[in-house]
């Protein structure tokens, strides 16, 4: 008699990768929508302009919060070419494949890149990277708040101190953390927040995010030249689509001009998604994740796996853990998804065949999903021949879910 395939009765797996996450029942709703008319004063005065205000409180920031089409990748580019210029300098903090992609950014602007490395897994040095930063006087810092190849968490606050403490810009990914980490764009002296749809916000994959401060609008004035990208230039937004009465230079009541073309139904669902944010608020949502987050860790420690960085950096939204010596990790993701029903993803570059990632963003930083996880990564091991207690890793989930929620 032939094996049972779990995930058959299923229509897709189940997204417990670091991104994109599963999406909230309203939100999905939200996109089965007739056509709006991305020009039209009614989509921008009563959907797109509602909603980048509501994401203020997600930013905690009472700057301007910039929405575009694109992912996270276009979130960065936008804000390194709307303030670097050729020739500057800008000292970029490498500790993963996102701070290298960081760094790749930068180096395409033309910027003077300085690198600060981080071992991948370890902490930040501070001391060391004050040193750095007054060598170097750059324009500019940039941070990944939390490194997804590596499941860390650095300390974005620290960074934005050095950064003010010699002058520079402070640009900070938080592809993987805004709306899942506790992430004060204004307290922490944040220049450009930078950020995509898809993970902790819950909302689809299609929206490039970008928190500005006044230091980094006067950045983008006070240009040399003009951005060289006519359709990721952030000042046009300042220029065409924020009214006066905010700082820009479109008088109140006028009909506005997007830089960019807006895609409404992915706007509606952002907005729908910003709402159930701030119905749930942002400290029960912080906290969640991280008892989830939390859970799932001390589920894989009783399986007797191991996680990848310094426990002083543990990710609440990606869990990076190091897969079993005698597994492969791409065999245990596949057994997972074409078995079980449940995708998870592999390590990154050169910790690829070493450890497993996954994510707790959004609705699946919950009993419901991290329970099933952690079952069918069980079930999934022993297909694979690695033994382990049976049913330990929920166990050790529950009772911390049971503990702390």
């Amino acid at each position: 008699m032939s094996e049972i395939n779990w995930a058959q009765c299923h229509t897709r797996p189940v997204l417990m990768i670091p991104g994109p996450t599963e999406l909230p029942f309203p939100v999905v709703q939200a996109m089965n929508r007739p056509p709006a008319i991305q020009y039209d004063r009614s989509f921008d005065e009563g959907v797109l302009d509602p909603t980048v205000l509501a994401l203020r409180d997600v930013f905690q920031t009472r700057g301007e919060v910039i929405l575009m089409p694109g992912s996270g990748r276009t979130a960065l580019e936008a804000g390194a070419l709307s303030v670097i210029e050729p020739g500057d300098r800008v000292l970029t903090i490498v500790a993963g494949v996102f701070g290298s992609l960081m760094r790749e950014i930068m180096a395409r602007v033309g910027a003077e890149v300085t690198e600060f490395p981080v071992e991948w897994g370890a902490r930040l040095d501070v001391p060391r990277l004050t040193a750095e930063a007054q060598r170097v006087r750059p324009k500019a810092i940039t941070l990944v708040h939390n490194e997804t190849s590596t499941g860390t968490t650095y300390p974005a606050a620290e960074v934005g101190r050095v950064a003010r403490d010699v002058g520079a810009l402070f640009m900070l990914d938080t592809v993987s953390s805004l709306a899942g980490i506790d992430v004060r764009t204004d307290e922490w002296g944040v220049d450009l927040n930078m950020t995509g749809s898809q993970k902790c916000l819950a909302a689809p994959l299609g929206l490039a995010l970008v928190a500005v401060s006044d230091r980094a609008w006067q950045a983008m004035e006070s240009r040399r030249r003009k951005a060289t990208s006519w359709a990721y230039d952030l000042l046009r937004w300042k220029e065409h689509w924020i009214p006066v009465s905010r700082g820009g230079a479109i008088p109140d009541g006028a009909p506005r001009r997007q830089p960019v073309s807006m895609p409404t139904h992915l706007t509606e669902a952002m907005r729908v998604a910003v709402d159930l944010i701030r119905q749930e608020g942002l400290a029960h949502r912080f906290r969640r994740h991280a008892i989830a987050g939390g859970a799932l860790r001390a589920g894989l420690e009783a399986m007797g796996l191991e996680m990848f960085p310094d426990q002083t950096l543990w990710s609440n939204t990606v869990s990076c853990v190091k897969a079993p010596k005698d597994v492969d990790p791409s065999a245990v993701v596949t057994a997972m998804r074409d078995r079980y029903g449940i995708l998870i993803g592999t390590g990154l570059d050169r910790i690829r065949t070493s450890t497993l990632r996954i994510g707790t963003m959004g609705i699946t930083s919950s009993p419901l999903y991290i329970l099933p996880t952690l079952g069918a990564l069980e079930l999934a091991l022993r297909d694979l021949g690695s033994k382990c207690e049976p049913g330990a890793g929920v166990a050790a989930a529950q009772a911390a879910f049971a503990e702390r929620g």
